[in-house]
């Protein structure tokens, strides 16, 4: 539970910086602290030399920084840090209150539902590429929400509408929009796997309680893994601190 009011408590700053930055009162636009806008950025500057649309040099370094933290850390940028998912990782608490028997997705369905988050990596970046334009805007929930659905890219009751669902499908499905749609969380996949910093677990100890399993947002069954590769960690420790033996679960640096 400590790690969790840590864990909030660096989230809670990093939100005040962005609504900081996003009130205009700070020297850059919110959307420069994007490091999917990294992403975004690439095609124009390999072909022209220059940024796409409102992006700049800034966006470029988030994603490449945060790429060396997958490599280090796994997606801890997305547990500790990210906005979106904080307000995600929030909604799933609530819900647990609300809903304590939601639906569970497993087996064939789980995986092939976690592919459309690639689907709007591809659809994204192709489009930005070929348009110039940042066609993810009008349905991204991080701009629509920290320009108050005013921002000039946004598309009306179609991202009011698109951002209530997310909402909605995150109170059903823990970290909805992280899980299936986030196209930065796409870009991780391969080197998340590759994290150093991973959670490990003492076989001799576990009694296969399932205590981390039902605690875990991305349904990843800690249990099972003698260390926890999975792509979708983000090193968040709610299953270290759900875990009822001492030293089970830990935190280490491990190939």
């Amino acid at each position: 539970m400590k790690t969790r009011y840590l864990r909030y408590g660096l989230q809670t700053i990093i939100l005040m910086l962005v609504l900081y930055a996003a009130f205009g009162l700070g020297s850059r636009s919110f959307e420069a602290y994007c490091p999917f806008g990294g992403m975004e950025s690439l095609w124009g500057l390999f072909t022209t030399g220059q940024f796409t649309c409102a992006l700049g040099p800034l966006n470029l370094s988030m994603l490449v920084g945060i790429l060396i933290l997958a490599l280090i850390a796994k997606k801890a940028f997305c547990g500790w840090a990210c906005p979106i998912g904080f307000f995600g990782d929030i909604l799933n608490k609530i819900s647990m209150k609300i809903f304590p028997k939601r639906p569970v997705i497993g087996g064939k369905l789980k995986g092939w539902l976690k592919l459309t988050r690639y689907l709007v990596f591809f659809i994204s970046l192709y489009f930005t590429y070929k348009l110039g334009e940042l066609i993810l805007r009008g349905y991204d929930p991080f701009y629509a929400i920290f320009t108050g659905f005013k921002g000039h890219a946004t598309l009306g009751w179609i991202t009011i509408t698109v951002t209530i669902l997310i909402g909605i499908g995150s109170l059903f499905i823990p970290m909805f929009f992280c899980r299936y749609l986030c196209p930065l969380g796409a870009t991780f996949d391969p080197f998340s796997r590759l994290g150093l910093i991973k959670i490990t677990r003492n076989e001799e100890t576990c009694t296969k309680c399932f205590a981390c399993a039902d605690i875990c947002p991305h349904a990843i069954a800690p249990h099972n893994f003698e260390k926890v590769r999975h792509r979708d960690c983000t090193n968040c420790l709610e299953c270290i601190d759900a875990c009822p033996e001492e030293d089970t679960l830990e935190l280490k640096l491990t190939i």
